[in-house]
């Protein structure tokens, strides 16, 4: 349809802007060709087409849907496929939304293999263009979008499409041919400051190819672009990053919005975020001005109260009042939460609930066109952030279509037009939104009430603008009824939504039973979830004969039972609310067959089905599985390990050590398998860091840090730390993180240019991570950076060992990141003892032999002593040595009577002659037993004691003098109280004792414990603690 029909609508400044338009295109250095097909190109009215529609309007009058967009709500189907949207088409309608916002329709980045479909690793590959055409592997082909959007006009409902008109995608080398002109794109350099408006429209935005909107040819292709986006059904845009396009004649006489935005749609607005400087009402204006029935800009700011609210669980109505920005309400749309705010987890926490009870409040008030948010299925909350329990493409969570939600969206539609009063019923948990005519007649009035977890709200008594009558609540069905200004019944429970007013289209709640994926093809086996909205009776059954109830979330797999080539479905059934049956059918394609005929498994170290580990010098090894043959339909290997606490085996075939044993590890695909003995020694070394590589040449070798935090520990001060040159134009940065806790990180050039994944950040664990491409492989290490040893130590020293016995030496090598941490093992002498490759000693005959430990040049060694079988070992002694209180340089002094407790130390500790004989020089002066020392009279005595054949002795001077009767001894030391001491299992505490008198002859002191169990004394006194007591 023709858009001339529509232009005496607009508004002579529209109007004018229009023409200027056309004439600017004809002063274009464009060849004559290309003008001649902007010109010829077809141009749908979107308004006319809709609401100058009579089937349409029927549609949208059916379910309540407002005439103009900017009056409705708006449901952001994130993510879902354009089949997903066709299928929930009848329920969307049911549930009040006027429009739809759909995802980026053009071709983009295929990153189809990378997590299969999860969510984590594929969704901002949305927003990464290619090329000007319609269609891409999440959402779906040009066709499905044009039959997607003919069946939401037959339910009246309009398309909103996320135009990606600022960057393609950061990789220039799949980019389509047509486009890799340099001269369509700005220089690649970053945003250093978001403030300033040079540098935040003509520069890069996160490593994105920047479109040049100042070339005129780059215009007129995105301008054919979205001519055909709403030629094939579209009704209006949101233009992701709006604010990084600059204003027309801002910069460079640019003249792109002029060129774009006569595209026949009806409504279009921008995402321009707030900050300092951005002209937000400027783009407003723009873009309402611009469109042919209204437009505007995104309120960030007022996005950001209402999850203030949310954190503040609080409905005050200070949140909900200013609208934080400077621009007329009809051109704003609010949100509660954008995919932006979900996806870099700033509203992840809040759940379902939280968000129903603000949302509510901010749609019912009818002020700007709301956004709802549909968040990925079984995600946020109190559930994981991207659960991946569903994948892209699928249906989202049902919240969308949850009772309160669906109720404040006819209890918008119905009011539009209203008065509007908010306000707080009894406290900041409680609030309520009336809207009302004051013509007498209750059937056009009405009143939201949410509540928070707080608590609920007797209504009476509160004051009111509604006119005098009974209200019923679309949700519950209970009642509030209102006289004279006041409302004199009614309640509202904790965690509530409830609309009171005068329905004016059918509010049965919605019902429903599915299964995701919709569609597919599959070699092998494929799983299915199914899922049950308020549905009573949920069942299924296959194709393949299977059958059963289900609850939402179940996983079926199918495929086992059919052949290939062969269709199989799966139909799902229920009964919904006012009894209506539901029944939909699936339908997968099971390739052809070519059957795998034999597995087989290779790797380094493999040999003969056989695989060794030792976890001193290796933690992991990658196996390699081989299907045969080589054309087989089903290739995908499963990998299992018999005894995972051995070692594990990734879903590659990484295989990682954990203890010493044996396991078995197999691969299978198609069930066929084939399987080989890991035998694993050794102990693992558990890194003391996290090594990350990131290429040099992204920021440069010199110009590139990364900014990290270890768990959910504090981020390092921006920019981070400088990463240093690895190898292989790698640079490298050890992160200390002895726990190995999970790394959260991204990258920058200290001048303001980041690499944060898409806003997401870069995540993983382990000591070694490689970012190549927006990919994270852990382990991934393109290149080995060496760690020198220094040193190495075998636990246990010395041992012995009786022939044909053996024993396994450990051997520790420094540090614990070496990079040669190989231990090689020798024997000084094979014929008495042998060591093997894992270090494990086995005795032959007598004698001895030196065991050696060797790892990047570096060696420790320890002496094995082999006896024949019942045969002692003599260990000769080496030394003794004398000790004892009050002995000093082999010389000791005590008086005539007095006492001296003395110790002898047997060197080595495992010597076979460990008795102590004592003698005494001269027994006249001074006499000894058992090296308690006792003075008899004034002179000198050696004090001697011998083990083996060897001898210490020391020299005790006795001084006779006159000395008191001992009348009493007490005992003292660290710690002494009382007659009592406490002290920590394993501590010491060396005791002494004092005699009264001072001068009294205190003679030999013998010590004792009541339970050596609790704690022991030697003969000087010293205690050690053994066990609590």
């Amino acid at each position: 349809m023709s858009i001339s029909s529509r232009f005496d609508g607009l508004r002579k400044k529209t109007i004018a802007g229009l023409l200027a338009t056309a004439t600017l295109l004809g002063g274009l250095s464009l060849s004559a060709g290309a003008v001649e097909t902007a010109a010829a190109a077809p141009l749908r009215d979107s308004y006319s087409d809709t609401i100058g529609n009579a089937s349409f309007e029927a549609a949208r009058n059916k379910y309540g849907l407002t005439k103009d967009m900017r009056d409705g709500a708006t449901l952001h189907t994130f993510m879902w496929s354009f089949q997903t949207i066709k299928e929930h088409m009848e329920e969307i309608a049911q549930a009040g939304y006027t429009s739809i916002q759909i995802n980026n329709v053009s071709a983009i980045k295929d990153n189809s293999e990378l997590g299969k479909g999860n969510w984590y690793l594929n969704w901002y590959y949305i927003y990464q263009p290619i090329n000007t055409t319609i269609g891409n592997y999440i959402l779906g082909s040009e066709d499905e979008f044009k039959e997607m959007c003919d069946i939401a006009h037959q339910h009246g409902v309009r398309v909103i499409v996320d135009a990606v008109a600022n960057h393609f995608t950061s990789e220039w080398e799949v980019i389509d041919p047509s486009w890799q002109n340099k001269d369509y794109f700005h220089p690649q350099v970053p945003i250093n400051d978001y403030n300033d408006r040079e540098d935040c429209t003509q520069h890069t935005l996160s490593g994105l190819w920047d479109l040049n909107t100042q070339n005129s040819e780059v215009a007129q292709r995105m301008a054919e672009f979205y001519r055909k986006v709403v030629a094939d059904g579209a009704d209006g845009f949101r233009y992701d990053a709006a604010k990084h396009i600059e204003l027309t004649n801002e910069f460079g006489g640019s003249q792109y919005w002029n060129t774009i935005l006569p595209n026949g749609a009806q409504y279009q607005y921008g995402e321009v975020l707030q900050d300092k400087n951005v002209r937000e009402s400027d783009y407003a204006a723009m873009f309402n001005d611009s469109s042919i029935n209204g437009g505007g800009v995104t309120a960030s700011d007022y996005g950001q109260e209402m999850r203030n609210s949310m954190n503040d669980r609080s409905v005050n109505t200070r949140f909900f009042t200013d609208f934080r920005l400077n621009a007329p309400v009809n051109q704003l749309v609010t949100w509660i939460e954008s995919h932006d705010n979900y996806c870099d987890r700033q509203s992840e926490k809040f759940t379902e609930q939280q968000v129903r009870t603000a949302w509510a409040t901010m749609n019912a008030r009818g002020k700007a066109m709301t956004l709802f948010f549909n968040r990925p299925y079984a995600s946020g909350g109190t559930q994981e952030w991207f659960s991946e329990k569903s994948k892209i493409g699928d249906v989202g969570s049902d919240d969308w279509k949850q009772p309160g939600v669906v109720a404040s969206n006819h209890f918008r539609n119905a009011m539009v037009g209203n008065d509007e009063n908010i306000q707080n019923c009894g406290g900041d948990h409680c609030v309520m939104v009336e809207r009302f005519k004051s013509d007498g007649n209750a059937s056009n009035d009405g009143v939201l009430v949410a509540t928070t977890d707080r608590g609920g709200q007797d209504l009476a008594g509160m004051s009111t603008k509604l006119d005098n009558g009974t209200y019923k609540d679309e949700v519950s069905g209970s009642t509030i009824t209102v006289s004279g200004g006041k409302i004199t019944s009614g309640s509202v429970e904790a965690n509530t939504v409830a609309a009171f007013y005068t329905p004016k289209v059918d509010t049965t709640p919605i019902s429903s039973a599915e299964a995701m994926p919709n569609k597919g093809d599959f070699e092998d086996t494929k799983d299915i979830t199914l899922r049950s909205f308020n549905m009573a009776n949920a069942s299924y059954t296959t194709s393949e004969g299977a059958s059963g109830s289900f609850n939402d979330g179940d996983i079926i797999t199918i495929g086992a039972g059919s052949a290939g080539g062969a269709n199989v479905t799966v139909t799902v059934t229920g009964t919904g609310n006012n009894g209506k049956t539901i029944n939909r059918t699936y339908t997968y394609h099971k390739g052809a067959q070519t059957p795998v005929e034999s597995v087989s498994i290779s790797g380094n170290g493999v040999n003969n089905g056989r695989l060794s580990m030792d976890l001193n010098s290796t933690t992991s090894v990658q196996l390699n599985a081989t299907v045969t043959p080589a054309d087989a339909t089903v290739r995908s290997i499963s990998w299992k390990s018999s005894d995972p606490s051995v070692a594990t085996v990734s879903s590659d075939g990484l295989v990682r050590g954990k203890k010493a044993g044996t396991t078995m590890i197999t691969a299978t695909a198609a069930g066929i398998s084939a399987s080989i003995t890991v035998t694993v020694t050794g102990e693992v070394v558990t890194p003391q860091g996290t090594t990350i590589y990131y290429p040099a040449d992204k920021f440069g070798a010199s110009s590139t840090y990364i900014h990290y935090r270890v768990g959910t520990g504090t981020w390092t001060t921006a920019p981070g730390v400088k990463m240093e040159e690895a190898c292989n134009g790698y640079l490298s940065f050890t992160i200390e993180n002895p726990d190995q806790q999970p790394v959260e990180f991204v990258f920058n050039n200290g001048s303001g240019n980041w690499d944060n994944n898409g806003g997401q950040n870069y995540k993983g664990t382990g000591d070694s991570i490689l970012v190549k491409d927006g990919s994270v492989t852990e382990g991934g290490a393109p290149c080995v950076t060496v760690v020198p040893v220094s040193s190495v130590a075998i636990s246990g020293g010395n041992f012995e060992l009786k022939a044909g016995a053996s024993k396994r030496l450990s051997a520790t090598v420094s540090p614990s990141n070496a990079t040669d941490r190989a231990v090689s093992w020798k024997s000084s002498n094979t014929a008495v003892a042998t060591v093997d490759a894992s270090g494990n000693v086995k005795a032959v005959k007598s004698g001895t032999a030196t065991i050696t430990a060797t790892a990047g040049g570096k060696s420790a060694s320890v002496t094995v002593t082999v006896t024949k079988d019942d045969v002692p070992v003599v260990v000769p002694v080496q030394s003794v040595a004398i000790s004892g209180t009050g002995v000093s340089g082999g010389k000791a002094t005590i008086n005539v009577g007095a006492g001296l407790s003395l110790n002898a130390t047997v060197s080595p500790s495992n010597a076979t002659d460990q008795n102590v004989t004592w003698s005494t020089s001269n027994a006249a002066v001074a006499t000894v037993d058992s090296g308690r020392v006792r003075g008899v009279a004034g002179g000198t005595a050696t004090i001697k004691a011998v083990a083996g054949d060897k001898e210490a002795a020391i020299t005790v001077t006795v001084i006779a003098g006159t000395t008191q009767p001992l009348q009493s001894i007490a005992i003292a030391g660290t710690g002494v109280s009382g007659s009592e001491l406490a002290v920590k299992t394993g501590a010491t505490v060396q005791l002494s004792v004092k005699a009264t008198p001072a001068n009294a002859s205190l003679g030999v002191v013998y010590w004792s414990s009541s339970d050596t169990s609790v704690a022991t004394v030697d003969g000087t006194g010293k205690v050690t603690a053994k066990g609590e007591g």
